[in-house]
């Protein structure tokens, strides 16, 4: 009988951050490992990943495979659903499911540890692997709702945050840890700084316009990657109003309208 060999990746770990995902070792394809690389996973160790604390409630293990013929009926649906878009939340016995048109589905057994992704076996367009770039995302948002940490479509530049559409995001993402002051994207991790400015990067204006406060903590507070049927958490609430303070905000200039 033979034994599943699992690889292990843990969500920056050297944050220590309780987020996992695992592969088949036979499953594992050189382009997941660059995307989990971008989006700031690393490998773990057998004896690392044989302490993942999954007694824990905060923890959450997400397990890539292959999807079945019957997942797949679910993954590809039906061509008229496009109208609404790639991604879609439902419920299925009482249980959030995620599903990416395509690309996979998930389930998100939100008070327990484990989690599934089911994606398809030929992941080789490149809008493909853009979506489950977007699959990811969502599920280390959703994983770290609680934690109060916020994740937003979009980029860094300098001390400046562009926040953006999804479809315009390509996948990329910013996650702000407000009580470890820091911030993670696509180029790595940065301190939070005291003079930190959000340019929202979503509505065609031809001159660019500060924000107020209120606006800005309106604003974050929709535009987060969590797709949850009850929003965004009380920890979230909380970091978004502490980091308004400090914050300034403005709508950025359009430069095509065509991109945004």
């Amino acid at each position: 009988m033979d034994i599943t060999k699992w690889t292990y990746f843990q969500y920056r770990k050297q944050f220590d951050y309780p987020v996992f995902v695992r592969f088949k070792e036979e499953e594992l394809d050189s382009k997941f490992l660059h995307l989990l690389n971008e989006l700031g996973f690393s490998t773990l160790t057998e004896i690392e990943s044989k302490k993942i604390p999954l007694h824990k409630p905060n923890t959450k293990l997400l397990t890539i495979q292959e999807a079945s013929s019957r997942l797949m009926m679910q993954i590809n649906g039906s061509d008229l659903l496009d109208k609404y878009g790639f991604e879609s939340l439902s419920l299925q016995m009482g249980m959030p499911v995620y599903t990416y048109r395509k690309v996979g589905i998930m389930g998100m057994p939100l008070s327990k540890p484990l989690w599934d992704l089911a994606i398809s076996p030929d992941l080789s367009q490149t809008e493909q692997m853009v979506g489950l770039r977007v699959i990811l995302v969502r599920f280390i948002s959703q994983a770290l709702a609680n934690e109060g940490i916020l994740c937003y479509w979009g980029t860094v530049k300098n001390d400046t945050l562009i926040v953006m559409k999804q479809a315009d995001s390509y996948g990329e993402a910013i996650l702000i840890d407000v009580h470890k002051r820091m911030i993670f994207s696509n180029d790595g991790e940065m301190k939070l700084g005291s003079k930190l400015k959000i340019l929202r990067k979503d509505k065609e204006l031809h001159q660019s316009r500060h924000m107020s406060r209120e606006d800005v903590i309106g604003f974050m507070s929709v535009s987060t990657c969590l797709l949850s049927f009850s929003g965004i958490t009380q920890t979230m609430k909380k970091a978004i109003y502490d980091l308004s303070i400090s914050v300034s905000g403005s709508y950025a200039v359009t430069e095509s309208s065509v991109n945004l």
